[in-house]
């Protein structure tokens, strides 16, 4: 920094003052182990007397992955931990329910399309509200409703109390996955994306295979009751982590809320130890959570195509959790079936140890698919990993067909599971990079509710679908795969590399490249 220029006259206080911040950063650069909290960096003029600016990528790639981002991603993972756990928990308790109100068999159906219905809409609700009004404020509020209305769902005396406290959880379980993703893929350096919502997803297996194991350990004696209210824990815990996250310093900056996206900029400069680009954070005021502007010509045949796939992907991955027992169940091409009956103190029959088995399974093989999808996008690219990988599905569809012996089965059964899941991870870390920040949220939230829409007709039509038609179901996915596929060679983004777009006016497509140089002209 040149304090010499003839085109900025200095006091000797702001000199020293300047002087002090200069080696306060050399001593950063030289020795990260310095604390970087006693530097406070005063924005410095350019060789031309002009003030140098730089926008939150330059941040982020000049703190790169430190303890910041670990903790974010735990609290974040704690609410994806909590949602699935949610999300599992009609499983279990479902035949229990069944017996405890005796019900029909449309209000038995009737607790999963509450939940996936008001899913829907509280992901397009909380996309568009995030957009405008904040991350963190949006995602405080739905973790509150979602304690208040899981613990009453424990206690209430009626099945009609129990479907409106299941509709309002279901609610805030669609609004907060959306935003928590984008929330976290917001803070992350260029480089560090995939392995970032690699570390977020494995909460998910985690908050299954929890849901199971207390399953297993309370339903026989205890009911669904307790099984509620001991789900509400992770929940819980989330929520009072929370308050110590920081609302995201993109939705400050595209809001004109300069001093604090300044702020949250510095605070992961001071936890990742490293020191703060010098210059001005550009801003901008835009109007945000818009959905129209999601369907705008620009962004409108991306949009459609992703609609699509992600209709379709929902369907896969939640219609073969249904197919699963079908075929086990029906002795599809002579397996035989491990599931049998149990009962509980009150003679209701509940999953048995065999459900269970089937449950972990299942959530156990979204592990490879969570590494595979991380590991592939890196390797090929985005692109090219959806066309890959749906290619991929449809092999596994075809394998379940010919009835090539048990053990044949079972290996394209997790074949199925794995590949739907790393398909499912590779679209969720592509989708929040391919929209700007203005209107991030609203587009996440808007695709995810036509997921959930995909969910609920696949598990309808799997469920009423004649038991002993198994290769109809299986046609049906296939038939489905093709055109995952044909939308998958029409989409034309790439992310890899590439940094988060916030306005509509920045740069689509900067390189990772680009960034560096960026970098190096403001530190």
């Amino acid at each position: 920094m040149d304090f010499d220029n003839p085109a900025i006259e200095l006091s000797d206080e702001e000199f020293e003052s300047q002087t002090l911040d200069q080696a306060c950063m050399e001593d950063v650069d030289i020795n990260p182990s310095i604390n970087a909290d006693i530097c406070d960096f005063s924005p410095c003029s350019n060789d031309q007397g002009q003030m140098p600016s730089y926008d939150f990528n330059t941040v982020l790639e000049t703190a790169g992955f430190g303890r910041y981002h670990i903790f974010f991603m735990i609290v974040l993972g704690m609410m994806s931990f909590a949602d699935a756990a949610e999300i599992f928990l009609a499983s279990v308790i479902l035949k229990d329910m069944k017996c405890y109100f005796n019900l029909s068999p449309m209000e038995e159906a009737l607790i999963p399309a509450i939940v996936f219905f008001f899913y829907a809409l509280g992901s397009v609700v909380a996309g568009k509200l995030s957009d405008q009004y904040g991350r963190k404020r949006v995602l405080m509020v739905g973790m509150v409703v979602l304690v208040v209305s899981a613990v009453l769902s424990a206690v209430v005396p009626t099945f009609l109390l129990f479907i409106l406290c299941r509709a309002v959880t279901g609610f805030t379980i669609g609004a907060n996955y959306g935003v928590s993703v984008v929330y976290f893929t917001e803070i992350v350096p260029v480089r560090h994306r995939s392995s970032a919502m690699l570390g977020m997803e494995l909460f998910w297996t985690i908050g299954s295979v929890f849901e199971c194991v207390v399953g297993m350990a309370v339903m026989t004696k205890y009911g669904w009751r307790l099984q509620v209210g001991i789900t509400v824990i992770p929940c819980f815990l989330a929520l009072l982590l929370l308050p110590f996250c920081d609302e995201s310093a993109r939705y400050y900056a595209i809001s004109g809320q300069h001093d604090k996206a300044v702020e949250v900029c510095r605070k992961i400069c001071r936890r990742n130890r490293t020191s703060m680009p010098q210059g001005e954070l550009k801003v901008s005021v835009e109007i945000r959570g818009n959905i129209s502007a999601v369907f705008a010509p620009a962004l409108r045949k991306q949009t459609l195509l992703l609609a699509i796939i992600f209709f379709i992907n929902m369907f896969h991955v939640f219609a073969i959790i249904i197919l699963l027992p079908d075929m086990l169940l029906n002795n599809y091409c002579e397996a035989s079936s491990f599931l049998g009956k149990e009962y509980n103190s009150r003679g209701c029959e509940i999953l048995s140890r065999g459900d269970y088995e089937m449950l972990l399974v299942s959530a156990l093989l979204s592990v490879p698919g969570f590494f595979l999808g991380s590991d592939v996008v890196e390797r090929l690219g985005r692109r090219l990993s959806f066309i890959a990988t749906a290619g991929i599905q449809l092999v596994t569809f075809a394998m379940a067909l010919p009835c090539w012996g048990t053990w044949f089965l079972y290996f394209a059964i997790a074949a199925m599971i794995v590949s739907s899941t790393t398909f499912n991870q590779i679209l969720w870390i592509y989708t929040p990079e391919a929209y700007p920040t203005y209107i991030r949220n609203t587009a996440v939230g808007t695709l995810n509710a036509i997921g959930k829409v995909g969910a609920a007709t696949g598990t309808f039509l799997v469920e009423t679908t004649d038991a002993r038609s198994i290769r109809a179901s299986i046609g049906m996915f296939i038939a489905l795969g093709l055109l995952l596929l044909a939308m998958c060679l029409l989409l034309q983004k790439e992310t890899k590399n590439q940094v988060l777009q916030d306005t509509q006016h920045d740069q689509e497509g900067l390189s990772y490249a680009t960034l560096q140089e960026r970098v190096s002209s403001v530190i």
